[in-house]
């Protein structure tokens, strides 16, 4: 979707720069949103620049932000034992759920989607070569799922969603949470949309420590009601999305994928 790189400076003192090539200009809602998370006191870099040129392609877009101190959640994990890993969560927890105390009035809109029968079949066919033919009819078994939940339940309370919220792109510093980057894909969705990724994408040992993330949460908000019954539905609804990539998904995250419509649409 987009290059991000560490530039070091001639004066010292280090910047990330995106870059992005789209028909559009790219980072605009990203940029405000980081803002927002900002002035709410959220581990968040500024923005330093933004800029769009027109090129045969389309238009590059070029955000540079301030570089943040840490490293990914992601790559520290490995070092550290239980107890500290939990507590990281549980504070991730929190984090998340002041992001989804904030309004949303821009970005990508996350609903519940109707997949097109294309993606279905594409996603047949990735379940089938990674673990099987047997395999691929928890496929449609998710897209039964999916479908029932858009038509049976109301529609919720939109808030804002970080989008991507893995422990790729929470930085540790000093034993703490400090930073939350790539806010590419925020915009207004259901609590349950961040909720649901976590559970599919996470990765080990993150994605089965849901427990201590809604702890977490709990300190700001409830999270059994902010998800509202939804976390099943987008979860499914991710991971159909997931194993429709034209890009096939892994064989682990496939894996993943059915294990998670397993758990929650039956075996």
């Amino acid at each position: 979707m987009n290059e991000t790189s560490r530039v070091e400076l001639d004066g010292g003192g280090a910047v990330v720069v995106r870059v992005a090539r789209h028909e559009q200009p790219w980072f605009v809602d990203e940029a405000a949103l980081m803002e927002r998370a900002r002035a709410a006191g959220l581990p968040t870099a500024q923005v330093l620049a933004l800029e769009h040129l027109d090129d045969e392609d389309g238009v590059l877009s070029v955000s540079v932000q301030t570089l943040l101190p840490g490293r990914p959640l992601e790559d520290v994990g490995a070092g550290l034992d239980r107890e500290h890993r939990e507590r990281l969560v549980v504070e991730a927890g929190e984090v998340l759920a002041r992001i989804h105390a904030l309004d949303p009035d821009r970005g990508e809109v996350h609903r519940l989607r109707a997949p097109a029968e294309e993606d279905l079949e594409r996603a047949r066919r990735t379940v089938a070569t990674a673990l099987g033919p047997e395999a691929a009819e928890v496929v449609d078994r998710a897209a039964a799922f999916v479908a029932a939940a858009r038509t049976r339940r109301p529609e919720p309370d939109l808030r804002l969603a970080q989008g991507d919220f893995m422990p790729k792109n929470l930085l540790v510093h000093e034993g703490r949470i400090s930073g939350v980057v790539d806010w590419e894909f925020a915009g207004p969705a259901p609590p349950a949309f961040d909720l649901a990724r976590w559970e599919v994408s996470a990765g080990p040992p993150w994605h089965d420590e849901t427990a201590p993330l809604h702890r977490g949460y709990a300190r700001v908000s409830d999270p059994e009601a902010a998800a509202a019954g939804l976390v099943p539905a987008y979860a499914l609804d991710w991971a159909l999305e997931k194993l429709a990539w034209r890009e096939p998904a892994t064989p682990a995250q496939v894996r993943r994928c059915v294990e998670v419509v397993v758990r929650h649409a039956g075996p």
